[in-house]
This record gives structure tokens, C-alpha cells and sequence, in this order.
């Protein structure tokens, strides 16, 4: 068991560095209405690359918003996120430029990725999937297992999934 951490009705915004960073096993209570807004190459929701679960529950809201190169919620640019679990909420991550909304940042990979329940949105930046990898990063293990969950492709200049990876140039 890790650390439990509740975010209850914050707005926390940053221009140089994650809004909220963790690592090992941490446990996202979310309660209330809260925004976070990371700054340049990090996510807004970060997680380190490592082999911790970070597990977003609760009845809350939370808007999460990578800065460029980062993701919603996952990776930090040019760093992989793995072992994400949503279990409730209303959750909207927003990927900075080529980042995905949920996992890789740019140039990184996400995987390992279920949610079980909530409404989640995830939107990616340009050439990134919503849940997935980053712009030239893989997804894969992605598990929808109950909730609302919309995805959408970063689009661009070739195929990129909305559940998956970004464009491989």
C-alpha cells in the first residue's frame, strides 16, 4: 500500500513544472472541482516511470492539462507511463503538444492503462492518442472495463489510434 492524497476543490498552475507529480503506489482521492495546469515537457498529472500504480478514484471533477510534450495524465516528455487505474470520477485530461490525454508523453509510450469506472474524457495534442502513447510512442494494455469513456486521435499527417499509439514518423 502507498499514499493516499485527496485534492479537494484546488487549482494549481505551473509554468515550469508538474501541477502534481508522484511516484511508487499513490492512491488520487478526488473531491470537489480541481484544475491542474503543468508547464513545458511535463505532464499535468505526472507519473513517474516506474513500477507504482497511480489510482485516480473518487466522486469528484478533475481537469488535468500537460504542458507541451506532456500528457494529461501520465508522462512527462520523452517518459513512458505505465500502471494507471481510474476507478471513479468525472476526469478530463488534456495532453500538451504530442501528448496523449492518458499515458505517454511525446516521443514516449503508455501502457498498462484500465478504467473501471467514471466519466473520463481524454484529449489528446497533435499526433498523440487520447489513451495511449505519445506522438512516436506505443500503447498497449489498455483496459476499458466500465464508465463513460471518450477518446479521441490527435489526428495530424498519418494514422493515429484514439486507443493506442501516436504517429510513428
Amino acid at each position: 500500500m502507498g499514499a493516499k492524497v485527496t485534492l479537494s476543490n484546488v487549482n494549481i498552475e505551473t509554468t515550469s513544472n508538474a501541477a502534481v507529480s508522484v511516484s511508487g503506489n499513490v492512491e488520487l482521492i478526488i473531491a470537489g472541482t480541481n484544475t491542474l495546469h503543468s508547464g513545458t515537457d511535463h505532464a499535468g498529472v505526472e507519473k513517474a516511470d516506474d513500477n507504482g500504480t497511480l489510482t485516480i478514484s473518487g466522486t469528484g471533477t478533475l481537469e488535468a492539462y500537460g504542458g507541451e510534450g506532456g500528457a494529461g495524465i501520465g508522462g512527462a516528455r520523452n517518459k513512458n507511463a505505465s500502471n494507471i487505474v481510474i476507478e471513479g470520477g468525472t476526469i478530463e485530461a488534456n495532453g500538451g503538444t504530442w501528448g496523449a490525454g492518458i499515458g505517454g508523453g511525446q516521443s514516449a509510450a503508455g501502457q498498462n492503462i484500465t478504467i473501471r469506472d467514471g466519466n473520463v474524457t481524454a484529449i489528446p495534442g497533435g499526433e498523440a492518442a487520447g489513451i495511449g502513447g505519445g506522438y512516436q510512442g506505443s500503447g498497449k494494455n489498455i483496459t476499458i472495463e466500465g464508465g463513460t469513456v471518450y477518446s479521441r486521435s490527435g489526428g495530424g499527417s498519418g494514422p493515429v489510434a484514439a486507443i493506442g499509439g501516436g504517429r510513428v514518423s
